[in-house]
């Protein structure tokens, strides 16, 4: 939980200074740019596989080393319950299915594997750089960067393009 603060504190900083200070954004069509993050649309997933079985793709975001998947529970397509990340490497990534809790915490999505938390950010106007958290049993862990970002249009628009 103290990595999980840790951040949480950063993203309050951020939105500090993100008042004082105007980020640049470039559109291209209908995906923004902030500071290396690409946004769009899960359309962009059309013949993508990996929520299969699922919803649907509710949510998908890249990392130097991570596809993640956030798939829709089957019976209410607008609520997150699966997590899939597909490891860049080739190695086997991680599946999660949310059990007994709603992963979705508003500015991010929270998935537990035992006494492991994997936090991933959504983008917003208040956090313009996103990352993955993975939070180990210890409290110790890392975040990586999320470069791009893309989500279903039925939730709410991650960085605006005005």
């Amino acid at each position: 939980m103290r990595l999980i603060k840790s951040i949480f504190q950063k993203s309050l900083m951020a939105i500090l200074l993100g008042l004082s200070l105007s980020v640049c954004a470039e559109v291209n069509g209908d995906k923004a740019s902030a500071e290396h993050l690409i946004t769009g649309s899960i359309n962009e997933l059309s013949n993508d596989k990996t929520c299969d079985g699922t919803g649907g793709i509710l949510a998908y975001a890249e990392t130097k080393d991570y596809s993640l998947y956030i798939c829709a529970d089957p019976k209410d397509f607008s609520q997150p319950r699966y997590y899939r990340s597909v490891n860049k490497n080739g190695t086997t990534g991680v599946k999660l299915t949310a059990k007994t809790y709603n992963p979705n915490q508003g500015n991010y999505f929270e998935f537990h594997n035992g006494d492991y938390v994997y936090m991933l950010q959504i983008p917003s106007e208040n956090i313009k750089n996103p990352v993955l958290v993975v939070e180990f049993p210890d409290g110790s862990g890392y975040e990586q960067k999320i470069t791009r970002f893309l989500i279903n249009g039925e939730m709410r628009s991650p960085i605006s393009n005005k």
